[in-house]
């Protein structure tokens, strides 16, 4: 078996490959899985012409969050590397997806408008799942997709009471279900919220 060769600097602390070391003993074929996901949204507002005059405004009766999202998945086999367990035990990596939110709201919520960010990609490395026959059963490629989604629906006018710290990671959990929809290797439960 030839000597495995490196695939990027292991120097880097959000490196999937950190850990990396032709000394360690594992030589082997091994699954890494990497994503991320970027939203942008804005509050909207359902109003009910048939309350509006010349002299009023129409009532609003519902709004909600318009979100569009962008979610990137890569998953890839790196063959005949090895992996020390300095960083890692065994040379497995299972890393949290982070999201970030910055938003117009007050109160920690969503607010009328913001995004959510990632602000350290999950990752998930192990050795690949074989077959009696040897054959790698993970799949490889890259997912990227662009997806809308109505969140947050609330009766009547935004009200900032309704939308804090403690009903975002709710929401988030929601569409992070819906983007997974969209790319089907996302792997919501990933998230850390």
């Amino acid at each position: 078996m030839a000597a495995p060769k490196p695939v990027f600097n292991p120097a880097s602390p959000v490196n999937p490959n950190v850990g990396y070391s032709v000394e360690a003993s594992s030589v082997g074929d091994w699954y890494v899985h990497l994503q991320t996901v970027d939203i942008m949204y804005i509050r909207r507002n359902q109003y009910d012409s048939s309350t509006s005059s010349v002299n009023t405004s129409p009532v609003v009766t519902s709004n909600w969050l318009d979100m569009n999202a962008t979610v990137q998945t890569q998953d890839e086999i790196y063959y005949d590397v090895a992996f020390s367990s300095v960083n890692s035990s065994g040379g497995l990596v299972f890393e949290p997806h982070v999201l970030q939110l910055q938003s117009n709201g007050s109160g920690g919520g969503f607010g009328d408008s913001g995004i959510v960010s990632t602000s350290a990609m999950g990752i998930v490395r192990r050795l690949a799942r074989k077959d009696a026959r040897g054959t790698i059963l993970d799949t490889t490629g890259i997912c990227t997709e662009n997806s809308t989604m109505v969140m947050d629906q609330m009766p009547g006018a935004y009200n900032s009471t309704f939308d804090t710290s403690s009903t975002v990671n709710g929401i988030l959990a929601q569409a992070m279900g819906q983007v997974s929809q969209s790319c089907p290797t996302f792997k919501a439960t990933l998230v850390d919220l």
